[in-house]
């Protein structure tokens, strides 16, 4: 599959600590920027680093600066980004106008940091100064007197300067004796290219579904909301639902009286099976494994009378995300911001959650000494397993367009 690039350049603090990554755009590994659309060119940032590669991956703790125009400033584009973690750069080209300047004061009203781009403390740019955070300051197109001026001006507002094209150790003591606070180029670092490979559009839209369906305290009108949006998920539910095997006796007509027919958590459950249903390129056996998973570890939850049993049976279906979007599922987890204790359980079967996990996932596997680790007596091991494949079949039957493989006991 085809990669995506997202290139990233350090930007260090006076005592050599990171500050953060700038993100800049890459079409191929030349680490050359080469385009013409500079809105296009963020956007295409935007998508790879939020959505493709990961920011926890590209940028970790540290902050990431990200160029923008003032197409992108204008429109709400900005507030996908998540403000703790973002720097908005506004480049050299964009100009202060009345609309600008109001959305800038609502951005930072919001919480966003503001960055501005190989600035020149002179008309018409200087209204800018009021919504900053930090000032750049480009050594290799600026001449030294223009930076010494630009660096006494700026102690006047409350602003970070960033010396960049930082090429010498001699321009390091410089600026720092200039009052500079951080500092980038290839003195300290070359860009570097973060490559990913790409999830199709379906399978995006898949991973924010589910994000949405599970998030902590979802309250029936969100649930609602997130469900309706999506024809063919309502569809599919209400189909589901007002089956025969659901036992209801009065026929469901819309999301939120089917949510409150059945539970919360049922229909939670039911949607996110629904969602793993229509990856058609996923083996069918891994939606079986996964539901079997899913409803042994919510079984048995319940023989051990433990609280909260439908986080059992979520950590038991994600146990196969992996293998469903042929991804590391560390990298899956950061998209779905999950719970702490669901992404341990997961990733290093910590917690009570991971212990059911790893007795489920040790029964599949015959071994049954590691099965037995957990305080359920092997008859109830059994009959959880037995009822898991019956009601995997039955389910996923009822969700899905095409049967699922039969599964012999």
């Amino acid at each position: 599959m085809e990669r995506v690039l997202v290139s990233r350049q350090p930007i260090y603090r006076a005592d050599n600590s990171l500050q953060g990554y700038e993100l800049l755009f890459r079409e191929n590994d030349s680490n050359i920027a080469s385009f013409s659309d500079g809105a296009w060119a963020t956007a295409q940032v935007l998508v790879n680093s939020l959505m493709e590669i990961g920011m926890d991956e590209l940028v970790g703790r540290h902050l990431a600066f990200i160029n923008f125009e003032r197409t992108l400033l204008i429109g709400n584009y900005c507030e996908s980004l998540p403000r703790e973690r973002v720097v908005l750069e506004i480049l050299e080209s964009v100009e202060p106008d009345e609309i600008l300047l109001k959305r800038l004061k609502q951005l930072r009203t919001k919480g966003y940091r503001i960055a501005l781009d190989d600035f020149l403390c002179a008309e018409p740019f200087s209204p800018f100064l009021e919504f900053a955070d930090f000032v750049k300051i480009d050594l290799s197109t600026t001449d030294w007197p223009s930076i010494e001026r630009t660096a006494e001006a700026m102690k006047k507002y409350p602003v970070e300067l960033i010396a960049e094209k930082v090429e010498t150790r001699e321009q390091v003591q410089q600026c720092k004796q200039l009052g500079f606070h951080h500092f980038q180029g290839y003195f300290f670092c070359r860009p570097q290219n973060i490559s990913g490979r790409p999830l199709p559009v379906n399978r995006l839209a898949a991973i924010r579904l589910l994000t949405q369906l599970n998030k902590s305290e979802i309250r029936i009108d969100e649930l609602e909301d997130t469900i309706s949006q999506n024809v063919a998920l309502s569809y599919k539910l209400l189909r589901y639902i007002n089956s025969a095997m659901c036992g209801l006796e009065r026929h469901v007509e819309s999301i939120r009286h089917a949510t409150v027919l059945v539970g919360l958590d049922k229909m939670r459950i039911w949607a996110s099976l629904i969602v793993f249903s229509s990856f058609e390129e996923t083996p069918r056996d891994v939606l079986v494994t996964g539901a079997i998973r899913a409803r042994m570890c919510e079984q048995l939850a319940r023989a051990l009378r433990l609280q909260h049993t439908e986080r059992y049976f979520l950590v038991g279906l994600f146990s196969v995300l992996d293998a469903v979007l042929d991804r590391p599922l560390e990298q899956i987890l950061v998209s779905l911001s999950l719970s702490t204790d669901i992404t341990d359980a997961l990733l290093n079967g910590e917690s009570e959650l991971g212990n059911v996990l790893r007795c489920v996932q040790a029964y599949e596997r015959r071994d049954w000494q590691s099965a037995a680790t957990l305080n359920v007596d092997a008859e109830d091991l059994r009959k959880a397993y037995v009822d898991a494949l019956a009601w995997s079949m039955r389910t996923l039957n009822g969700v899905a367009d095409r049967p699922t493989t039969e599964v012999r006991v």
